[in-house]
């Protein structure tokens, strides 16, 4: 059977604020069992040189440790990756729906694409949170009994491992074709919504209260779609337009609270 390794080359997995030098030398061996051999830590206590985490990896995990890359933030460590895949056993109106990891990697196939993919995990308490997922543009979860809902971290990343090596396997291992454009990078996927979310509460579209409650669902929107770098540019066109015209009718960047009322109804929304 053929090793995974170099067809995984393009995915990373990325622990947030991991505790427990055990969980992490446990990660690295279960990352190995399935061919993954990248590793990204967002801060955290568990340290990569430890000797617990050491006697968890085993030899064959070993350069994975030695080889783990640390970052300040998510969006850093994410900074390369055009598809952000984050991991969440909790749903719902703001964190949106999952997919099974199956059918996820069956429809991207991440490891005959030409960019790079990132598996996001967040911390052993709490998981990632809203915010976090907010920085994926799709969100994996595993099926496990009610009773007891939360897997460790060591075993969400062998499942999700084993799910993407099935996966790789089944299908012929034909690139696919080209046809459709690059997904932009993260950066700039991040600077468009940032754009948009001071835009939209200047002309009052987004409530100045709490304005990433609609643009949640903005951002799960285009997730679906892989936005190209042309694609930006075209919805920030759009804002851009937007906030000529907020200039131009007089609406402060301040939006509602900071404008004559005469320019917005009680809703706060322009007249």
């Amino acid at each position: 059977m053929e090793s995974l390794v170099e067809r995984f080359g393009v995915i990373r997995v990325v622990l947030v604020e991991p505790s427990y030098n055990g969980n992490l030398g446990q990660v690295a061996r279960a990352m190995s069992n399935f061919g993954l051999r990248r590793l990204a830590l967002v801060r955290g206590a568990a340290d990569p040189d430890s000797d617990e985490a050491r006697w968890f990896a085993r030899d064959e995990a070993a350069d994975i440790l030695d080889r783990a890359e640390r970052f300040e933030t998510l969006d850093a460590a994410v900074a390369s990756a055009r598809s952000v895949i984050g991991t969440s056993r909790r749903m719902g109106r703001k964190r949106g729906t999952g997919m099974l990891p199956e059918e996820l990697f069956s429809q991207l196939a991440p490891w005959n694409q030409v960019y790079e993919t990132a598996l996001v995990f967040g911390p052993e308490a709490s998981g990632l949170s809203t915010a976090q997922i907010d920085r994926c543009q799709r969100t994996i979860w595993i099926p496990s009994d009610p009773a007891h809902p939360s897997l460790n971290l060591a075993h969400a990343v062998a499942v999700t491992g084993y799910a993407l090596a099935r996966c790789a396997r089944q299908e012929s291992g034909a690139p696919p074709s080209r046809e459709l454009p690059e997904p932009a990078d993260r950066e700039t996927i991040e600077a468009m919504f940032q754009h948009a979310r001071r835009v939209w509460v200047r002309i009052g579209y987004l409530n100045v209260q709490n304005p990433d409650a609609i643009l949640r669902s903005w951002r799960r929107l285009f997730a679906r779609t892989e936005l190209s770098e042309h694609e930006v540019r075209i919805v920030r066109s759009l804002v851009h337009q937007m906030e000529w015209v907020a200039k131009v009718a007089g609406i402060p960047p301040g939006g509602p609270d900071e404008a004559d009322p005469e320019l917005f109804d009680k809703h706060g929304k322009f007249r």
